[in-house]
């Protein structure tokens, strides 16, 4: 407690004039100096400290003095303001705030900070003092040219945004304060970004089409060998197992030494043994070749072989790349993923989160099934297609169109038939197209590049590369895998015209990757002291954007791994918005469900006590609240500055009375 000099006669107002004879008062002592004080006065000066809930106070003339405030927070260095003293201890004096109009309003503050600094009111010198303020910094002409000169170095972003990352101890470059302006003003979400993206890759195709038609069929060759460049989802393997392929009766079969037939299945287990069997001619087959003739006949067998052998899949894709690279070199590559560093993912906290919402959702699938289907939300929003098919991509109307368009291609009948009723997948598409545009004339290339519903499965299908389905998430990896794709991928669209045509003509797709790939690097460099990831999910009828917050730093979960609290945040079309803050400790799981939709409060409050008995039946003691949503969660306010450090802060007083 700091208490120099006394001026109680001007400084001395209790409300009425009035004291109670049961009003305690005290004197402290400190130095050479006392000060006396009663329960019940009123205190006005200029805040000179803030530090955790204890407030100093100058109240001119040499007086000051240390108290605690319950939300001395809110106070910033330099305000003017009035408490009225509760309780007088031996150590201790509780304040309270009286009413918020005797404090000094944010303006006139930093108008006097400048004016006492001798430096000019500009509008960038403003918003740096407003920024020291709010970000607890000292406003001293010393941190004010400080920041000054640590804002210039990044003229095209906030000063806000570079002041708060200089006070989280973040590294700065100007990749990195432009991607954190953006999650400070929460325009970070990577699905909506995907839009843009995916957008300007159909106004690129349009302008080749239309304007380069000669370029047509090597530009859509490329772009859609992108494009499938990824493994089936899950729900468009189940939607292969339902149906037979066109062309799949004629998967090959191979022979035994005992002239037997081998099962493709068994084939898949065998995948770099150096049998050798025969084929339908009776010639001897390596089982690598046996398995390029099968994966080339059927994709789904072609699925099964990467989820077998994903190391010697990626190694045989990177053996192929003409850099030089070795066999050894490549599987090494492939492998690498397996290392600590690559799968701290799935030993982290964030593994640890994504195993309870594993064991959440499961046991919780069928209830929340039930209550959607009994709300009749699915009757509104069902659609009979997955998000692989054409049908989910286009209209009715649409696909009418684009099938008349297709006659004049030379694909099969089945496939424009498969497009027109919307069963076709879009990889079973753009395989077809893609096999044939080399035969394609300049027209007819150019034609079907500038077509919208081409745009439209295009997208679609870059789409399904860089969103997962909830069951998707629940497998190993998964997050890690999507983002590595997403990280290729969008690295090819940046350079991609550079690399097609020989000059980067389409600025804005290659701004736009370049920008989602800062985006991933931006969340790696997070991810170094806070577990925080995207979710872009994949659900029946919409793409979702998601956050993980994991609210427990690091070194709080080595001391404690039993111990954990994350925020699930959801951006939902027919949901709205939802944040559930969840607990867990051991097997004690608590969560509260936070909206703004009041539909969905009573959706979820109608059906909560069904989804505690499906959780607690896992072996969960689990409880839940559902609550209005008071307010948005800040990803810099309420996550990256919840435990940051502030480092070594001078505070700083000046005199508002000069």
């Amino acid at each position: 407690m700091a208490i120099a000099g006394s001026n109680l006669v001007q400084n001395n107002g209790s409300g009425n004039g009035s004291i109670p004879q049961t009003t305690r008062t005290r004197t402290y002592r400190q130095g050479n100096t006392t000060l006396s004080l009663r329960e019940g006065q009123t205190l006005k000066g200029v805040v000179t400290d803030v530090h955790g809930n204890k407030i100093t106070l100058d109240m001119g003339e040499g007086a000051s003095f240390t108290g605690e405030l319950e939300d001395a927070g809110r106070y910033s260095i330099g305000q003017k303001a009035g408490f009225q003293v509760t309780s007088l201890g031996d150590n201790t004096i509780v304040l309270k705030a009286t009413s918020d109009a005797y404090l000094l309003g944010m303006d006139d503050t930093i108008d006097q900070a400048l004016e006492e600094a001798g430096l000019p009111k500009t509008d960038r010198n403003l918003m740096i003092v407003e920024s020291l303020l709010e970000n607890g910094r000292s406003i001293s002409k010393d941190s004010i040219m400080n920041a000054i000169r640590l804002t210039s170095k990044f003229p095209d972003v906030s000063a806000d945004a570079v002041i708060t990352m200089d006070r989280l101890n973040m590294t700065m470059t100007e990749d990195s304060v432009r991607q954190f302006e953006q999650y400070k003003n929460n325009s970070h979400q990577l699905l909506y970004k995907m839009d843009s993206l995916t957008d300007s890759i159909g106004e690129m195709l349009s302008s080749i089409g239309e304007k380069v038609p000669r370029l047509a069929s090597q530009v859509g060759s490329e772009l859609i060998a992108l494009a499938l460049d990824s493994n089936p989802s899950l729900e468009e393997n189940a939607l292969i197992r339902e149906r037979t392929l066109p062309g799949e009766a004629e998967i090959p079969t191979f022979f035994d030494a005992e002239g037997k037939p081998v099962p493709s299945d068994t084939l898949l287990q065998l995948s770099g043994e150096e049998l050798v069997l025969t084929d339908e001619q009776g010639q001897p087959v390596t089982i690598a070749d046996a398995l390029k003739q099968l994966t080339e006949a059927s994709p789904e067998l072609a699925s099964k072989l990467a989820a077998l052998n994903p190391e010697e899949t990626e190694a045989a894709a990177a053996s192929e790349l003409p850099d030089g690279i070795t066999e050894e070199e490549a599987a090494n590559m492939a492998s690498s993923e397996n290392t600590p560093e690559a799968s701290q993912e799935s030993t982290g906290a964030l593994n640890r989160m994504r195993s309870l919402f594993n064991n959440l959702t499961d046991s919780a699938a069928g209830a929340i099934r039930s209550a959607v289907a009994q709300s009749g939300l699915a009757d509104d929003f069902r659609t009979p297609f997955i998000h692989e098919q054409v049908g989910y991509s286009l209209s009715p109307e649409e696909r009418e169109s684009f099938s008349a368009l297709l006659k004049d291609y030379p694909i099969s009948e089945e496939m424009k038939q498969a497009v027109a009723d919307g069963t076709a997948t879009t990889r079973e598409l753009l395989t077809e197209l893609r096999s044939q545009f080399p035969e394609l004339s300049d027209e007819l290339s150019g034609k079907l590049l500038s077509d919208k519903s081409f745009h439209r499965i295009i997208k679609s299908q870059f789409m399904t590369n860089w969103t997962l389905s909830p069951d998707e998430m629940k497998e190993e990896g998964a997050m890690r895998r999507i983002y590595e794709k997403m990280n290729t991928q969008f690295g090819v669209l940046e350079h991609f015209s550079e690399n097609t045509l020989g000059k980067n003509l389409f600025q804005e797709l290659s701004g736009n990757a370049k920008d989602m790939n800062q985006n991933l690097d931006f969340m790696k460099t997070l991810n170094d002291t806070f577990q925080y990831l995207q979710l872009p999910i994949k659900l029946q009828n919409q793409n979702a954007h998601g956050d993980l917050y994991v609210m427990t730093r690091k070194e709080s979960l080595r001391k404690n791994p039993n111990k954990l609290k994350a925020v699930l945040h959801l951006d939902m079309d027919h949901l709205g918005t939802l944040d559930i803050h969840i607990t867990k400790e051991n097997t004690a799981v608590t969560a509260a469900f936070y909206t703004d939709n009041h539909s969905t409060e009573a959706l979820l409050g109608k059906n909560m006590d069904m989804l505690k008995d499906a959780i607690n039946e896992q072996g969960f003691a689990f409880q839940a609240t559902t609550n209005p949503k008071e307010k948005d969660f800040d990803i810099v306010k309420d996550f990256l500055g919840s435990e940051a450090p502030v480092g070594d802060m001078k505070r700083y007083s000046f005199d508002l009375r000069a």
